[in-house]
């Protein structure tokens, strides 16, 4: 097994005297509170061919009769509140295909609620970026896959989209709104990266987060034609990436690969790969009931439904949720249940996990695959 962290990492590391130094930092939670409750809506205005959630596509903005009426869902996050719920991530599907998600933004304000959304922004003008602003949006993440409509569109599917949400980025940017772009790491893509980061710069965008693409889904086909890279072709084109990027002042970039495989000063100061699974609920458009968005893909993830079950009996009872909170991180199983960042990171993404490997309890897909190729880092290794 070799360490696949560079020279420059382990230096880093010096920061720490031991692992049990590292461990002690990684203080799990103790809270069950239903802090976060994430909110997909279900249809989409793009045909993305890497898509988790799997949504049904529709360029109308109007609800569909298989959607939940807005009511519905203000009701649902009144129970939310009841359980200590203070933020919202609103996602997609796409938010903007409902006209009703203005009245949702002035519900959410009148009640103080923290917003983040991710959005693909091809909807958004001045009308929608002023709404996010007024609501008191606190970040919203832009889907944008390429510095040009050919990168871009060769992964989300419909023409003219690049266009369009360059358009959405700067009427978000244009009045004020903290944008992040999200852009999706592939075969397509991996060798313009560089200058998505810089057009995300030149936008004022103030962070971008790269997400290499699994194979969740619709993203199985991807990784069937051999379009997504590997677990070795990711670790070393995050290296090379950081190494590149050194220099680079104008923007913030997140790379979204476990803890482990980051140095260790970085991996405990950023606090970037932590799942939240704990403290967090996901509302599905249909009206089901999840961890989070995985319910759309795995029937049993899916805890209850709105208007049918009380969400604090689910909260409380649901036995889904009685098993991750009594075997997360303590029986994590494969690397997972070795890894010195179990108490921090949770195993990263319990949905990712749970889809691949059917139970709470399976590594993630990512890192086990390391382990077994001799790339998982051994420093980061409980023996």
């Amino acid at each position: 097994m070799r360490d696949c962290l560079t020279e420059d990492d382990r230096k880093g590391d010096a920061h720490f005297s031991s692992i049990k130094d590292c461990v002690k930092m990684n203080v799990p939670f103790s809270s069950y509170t239903l802090a976060t409750v994430y909110l997909y809506f279900k249809y989409c205005n793009l045909r993305c061919r890497h898509c988790w959630i799997n949504p049904p596509h529709s360029p109308t903005r109007a609800r569909r009769e298989d959607e939940l009426e807005m009511g519905a869902i203000i009701s649902a996050l009144d129970e939310c509140r009841e359980l200590g719920m203070r933020s919202i991530k609103i996602t997609g599907g796409e938010p903007f295909t409902r006209e009703e998600i203005f009245e949702l933004l002035e519900y959410l304000k009148k009640n103080g609620i923290g917003i983040n959304m991710e959005t693909n922004a091809v909807l958004i003008r001045q009308r929608e970026a002023r709404a996010l602003k007024e609501a008191l949006v606190g970040q919203v993440a832009v889907s944008l896959d390429g510095p040009d409509s050919l990168v871009h569109e060769s992964l989300r599917g419909v023409d003219g989209s690049f266009d369009d949400a360059l358009k959405g980025v700067k009427a978000l940017i244009a009045e004020g709104l903290n944008v992040q772009i999200i852009t999706c790491l592939w075969k397509g893509s991996a060798d313009r990266i560089k200058d998505t980061v810089a057009l995300a710069a030149s936008l004022g965008a103030s962070s971008v987060k790269i997400n290499p693409i699994h194979a969740i889904a619709r993203a199985h086909s991807m990784e069937s034609s051999g379009e997504t890279l590997s677990v070795k072709e990711t670790i070393d084109f995050y290296h090379r990436l950081t190494g590149e990027l050194k220099e680079e002042k104008r923007v913030r970039v997140i790379f979204d690969i476990p803890p482990a495989f980051r140095p260790m000063k970085e991996a405990i100061r950023e606090r970037i790969g932590s799942c939240g699974i704990f403290n967090i609920l996901g509302l599905l458009g249909d009206g089901r009931i999840s961890i989070c968005g995985i319910g759309s893909v795995a029937d049993a993830l899916v805890l209850g439904k709105i208007g049918e079950d009380k969400i604090k009996d689910i909260w409380h009872n649901n036995s889904v949720l009685k098993e991750i909170r009594a075997d997360v991180p303590w029986r994590l199983e494969g690397i997972c249940g070795r890894c010195i960042f179990k108490r921090y990171c949770l195993g990263k993404c319990r949905a990712n996990a749970y889809y691949l490997g059917g139970s709470v309890r399976a590594p993630l897909g990512f890192c086990q695959a390391a382990y077994e190729e001799g790339l998982f880092p051994e420093s980061r290794m409980i023996a």
